[in-house]
């Protein structure tokens, strides 16, 4: 028996490089009847039916040309930033109801922006101690969660209006080793099932393998 192995399963302590929380904050957005445009395969919009939306990963942006972290005082910091959501509608062609993914771009005071992000400003106070501050320790991260409302296509040839609630966790983590139990390595996983079985015909006649059904209910005893 491995001397390391505890009463508990306990392979020993080991030491992991991880992402430690040291501030997090939430919040909630809600953009209503904001005009994007999509750029269509063929067509215009009148030939395809809306689907759904999705959204990518969240990620952070610089405000303006400002640091992330300001410094306040010994413990705390100033974080200004800028949360980025990719948006994408799934449209049905009418005519061979092929589905399509597409970048949808917003339109602020009548301009097409070059991407497909939305951007939410946060501004707010952090903890964030100045001595690791300096040394480069702090970063901040998103993550959203958006729910699509009022979907409204005939506001333009390739362009269409959603009303957007978005969900906001921002947090303030910095790498640090943690020292934590070792129960030893996972086991490897069950081969996935087949999709489809290639020999169902060959089975399906086999008459040991699958008998007649019977097709009408039986008799009440």
């Amino acid at each position: 028996m491995d001397e390391n192995i505890t009463m508990n399963g306990v392979r020993g302590i080991d030491c992991l490089v991880v992402k430690k929380v040291y501030d997090a904050l939430s919040r909630r957005e809600c953009l209503e009847n904001i005009p994007f445009e999509v750029q269509l395969p063929g067509g215009s919009l009148g030939d395809y039916v809306f689907c759904n939306t999705q959204f990518g990963r969240a990620e952070v942006f610089q405000y303006d040309c400002e640091p992330v972290f300001t410094e306040k005082d010994d413990q705390y910091a100033r974080m200004r930033l800028i949360v980025g959501i990719p948006v994408y509608v799934v449209l049905k062609r009418r005519s061979d109801r092929r589905v399509f993914v597409l970048p949808a771009h917003p339109v602020s005071c009548g301009v097409v922006q070059k991407d497909n992000i939305i951007r939410i400003p946060v501004d707010s106070t952090v903890y964030a101690p100045r001595e690791f501050l300096r040394q480069g320790r702090f970063e901040a991260q998103a993550e959203t969660y958006v729910e699509t409302g009022c979907v409204n296509m005939a506001c333009g040839c390739d362009s269409l209006n959603l009303s957007l609630g978005i969900f906001l966790i921002v947090r303030v983590v910095s790498d640090v080793h943690l020292r934590i139990p070792n129960y030893g390595y996972c086991e490897i996983p069950p081969e996935c099932d087949e999709v489809c079985d290639e020999n169902f015909c060959e089975k399906f006649l086999d008459e040991t393998l699958t008998p007649f059904p019977q097709f009408f209910p039986g008799d009440l005893c």
